[in-house]
């Protein structure tokens, strides 16, 4: 996949996030999910941090390949799991639909962003990545591969909210 794939893949990925969050009425926001901690609003607002936590992954992986390793192996992913869930959890008294919108227009910038800046040969640079902060992500992790999943993790709170809400 080159540059240009991925990019038109990131953009299908914001058209479809616009979509989901206009075929969700607000008040369903704070309506809990299949996951007993997390809100519809918390849910939306998560998947609008993942480009931005993947546009500096990325970064690291191209950049200071060292650092990302030295994270991944002292950075417990405990710890990792609970600074997730904090910044998803609990934002629904402030989640609105105008604000996710707003969210994951800069988390797409940040990330396409991060795309031009990232060079074709660059793509295919690799670290390991631990199965205990990301199951999806676990082995070899090339930025390609973290671009691509964006769409991904979109992916799946879609389908988890379409299973839950029929939407």
């Amino acid at each position: 996949m080159n540059k240009l794939e991925i990019e038109a893949e990131l953009d299908e990925t914001h058209r479809r996030f616009i979509a989901l969050v206009e075929s969700i009425p607000e008040v369903n926001y704070p309506l809990p999910t299949d996951n007993p901690v997390w809100t519809v609003g918390d849910i939306l607002f998560h998947i609008t941090l993942g480009p931005r936590a993947i546009a500096l992954e990325v970064w690291m992986i191209v950049h200071a390949r060292g650092l990302f390793g030295v994270i991944m192996r002292h950075f417990p992913s405990r710890l990792f799991n609970s600074v997730n869930a904090w910044f998803g959890r609990g934002r629904n008294q402030r989640v609105s639909r105008q604000g996710l919108l707003k969210a994951y227009g800069k988390a797409h910038t940040a990330i396409k962003s991060g795309l031009r800046r990232t060079r074709e040969e660059d793509l295919g640079k690799s670290v390991v990545y631990p199965s205990d902060f990301v199951s999806d992500l676990a082995g070899e992790v090339t930025p390609e591969r973290l671009f691509r999943y964006v769409k991904g993790h979109f992916e799946a709170h879609e389908g988890q909210l379409r299973r839950d809400f029929l939407v």
